[in-house]
């Protein structure tokens, strides 16, 4: 009887802690799934009282593709459709952080600073004073405090006698727009503007190549608007010149057919001419070699409809007066900022039960930087992870690799922290020099189980030609261009790892009780070499 008594008591005992464990399993998502931000993103675009410059705006937004609400603020211009109109959406949405993504050319834009006071990053603003141009009227514009809140103002100017600008009309017949401070509960997150990225240099590719005809005789002449702003021009200068640099290697290495242009050149509307003549459009443009203009702009208007034509007017250069917009790359931008601040680049394995969490940061100070070969190993196991049943644990857990890189083995040993679990498998004709897409592939072994899950990235992800200028650089035979164009691609190729969505960069297969031997053998054929990392130096890559 006391048997029976004990075994009741213990299958009573059993039944709780089995519903004490399906309580918790439901509690515990439940509570992460609470904490969990809620992302919004928040495009802030310039605005223009033309429809047609703010349509092609709104159908860029209109395509980004995210998991997350996406809204448009026009910073002025736009009624019903400014950033606190936006933002109040987004609250509505429920979100709790919101990544502001400004669609500008430059960072160093004096606009930027007004964001920042709208969407409550700074709590005052310089008062500025600048000649502008709206819709073909000369105006000055103006920043200044107004009963307790800041005001952006408009006064139409006319020509005197003398040929200085004076205002036509009298105080307080400016037109005025409130900047108004968002209200919300929700974090904000402010990103960089267009500056010189990669996606952005692809567009200038584009339009320059929709424009040569005879390349090697001709000129890129990148124009943007500029600033008067002695302390912002610089800005200005780096990143037009870095895009019309990469737009220029892009269409000699990365482009088919290939178009090599004779040479760059950037030029600016707005700066100090005495300071800086060498910017100045028309004599750019005069001096040039076959001089093909494109303008660095955000939406077609006034400047690339009027004032360029106007100021090249008797000239010769090819020109056609497109803008950023429209152009996929401008949705892959505003995706690739939001995911910059968005991605999770954290991992977690067990060492001796206790959970870890390994971040991308903790890799690059362990290996010095964030090179694709660190990015590519990080994400591969963060991908395969999640495929897992369950969290994965060191001592159980063997990676075999198809890449001998120094940045792929010391990822893959610090996360196992072991060089013994670490094995590098060659495919057959690859090695440390010669290289191909079939070297970034990875098979994630459960010792207990066998079971395993294999990542591979994807082929698209890589130029053509990638892995043979690869080997021209890694041997020394390359020119400075071609070091240069090597390093783009590197840089592209990182970024794409690290933030577009998983599926877009690998192919997963997941196979219960499978074996590393078939699987190597199965996805990579005639391997021509298997040896521990700790025995190989396969030098930096």
């Amino acid at each position: 009887m006391k048997e029976t008594k004990q075994k009741k008591k213990l299958n009573i005992l059993a039944v709780n802690m089995m519903l004490l464990i399906m309580i918790i399993s439901l509690i515990v998502p439940a509570v992460a799934s609470e904490n969990q931000e809620k992302y919004g993103i928040l495009v802030i675009a310039h605005g223009s009282p033309s429809e047609s410059w703010c349509s092609p705006v709104r159908d860029t937004v209109a395509e980004v593709d995210l998991p997350y609400p996406v809204e448009l603020g026009f910073l002025e211009f736009v009624p019903n459709e400014t950033i606190n109109d936006a933002v109040e959406r987004l609250d509505d949405a429920g979100v709790t952080k919101i990544i502001a993504v400004p669609l500008f050319i430059s960072s160093h834009s004096s606009h930027i600073q007004e964001i920042e006071y709208v969407i409550g990053l700074r709590d005052t603003l310089p008062m500025t004073a600048e000649q502008v141009v709206v819709e073909g009227v000369k105006m000055e514009r103006t920043v200044a405090p107004k009963n307790n809140q800041y005001v952006i103002s408009y006064m139409p100017l006319e020509a005197g006698t003398d040929g200085s600008m004076r205002a036509t009309g009298h105080p307080g017949d400016e037109e005025e727009e409130e900047l108004v401070p968002i209200d919300t509960d929700a974090e904000i997150i402010l990103t960089g503007a267009m500056d010189d990225h990669w996606l952005v240099a692809g567009i200038v590719a584009d339009r320059t190549a929709d424009l040569v005809v005879n390349p090697e005789n001709e000129t890129l002449v990148l124009v943007a608007h500029g600033t008067d702003e002695e302390d912002n021009f610089a800005g200005w200068v780096n990143s037009t010149s870095s895009l019309a640099d990469q737009a220029r290697l892009k269409l000699a290495y990365w482009s088919d057919p290939a178009i090599g242009l004779a040479g760059t050149q950037a030029a600016f509307i707005h700066h100090d001419e005495t300071l800086h003549p060498e910017f100045t459009l028309r004599p750019v443009v005069e001096n040039a070699t076959g001089p093909v203009v494109v303008p660095l702009m955000v939406s077609e208007g006034y400047f690339t409809g009027t004032k360029i034509p106007g100021l090249l007017e008797n000239l010769t250069y090819a020109y056609d007066g497109n803008a950023l917009t429209p152009h996929p790359n401008v949705a892959e931008w505003i995706e690739m900022s939001a995911a910059k601040e968005s991605t999770d680049l954290t991992l977690q394995i067990y060492d001796e039960g206790e959970l870890l969490d390994i971040t991308l940061d903790d890799l690059a100070e362990a290996h010095g930087h964030v090179c694709p070969c660190v990015a590519s190993a990080f994400k591969a196991s963060q991908t395969a992870f999640k495929a897992w049943d369950g969290i994965p644990a060191r001592g159980n857990l063997e990676i075999v690799s198809a890449h001998p890189s120094d940045g792929h083995n010391e990822t893959f040993e610090y996360i196992l922290d072991s060089s013994e679990d670490v094995t590098v498998n060659l495919p057959d004709g690859t090695d440390i020099l010669n290289l191909t897409e079939n070297n970034y592939h990875y098979s994630f072994v459960e010792i207990s189980t066998g079971d395993m899950v294999v990542v591979s990235v994807k082929d698209d992800i890589f130029p053509d030609g990638f892995f043979e200028m690869r080997m021209k650089c890694k041997t020394n035979v390359s020119t400075p261009d071609e070091k240069s164009a090597f390093k783009l691609a590197k840089n592209e190729i990182k970024e794409k790892i690290l933030y577009l969505p998983a599926e877009e960069v690998f192919e997963v297969e997941y196979i219960k009780g499978g074996s590393s031997t078939e699987l190597t053998a199965e996805i990579i054929p005639a391997i021509s070499m298997t040896v521990t990392t700790s025995s190989v130096d396969f030098g930096k890559v």
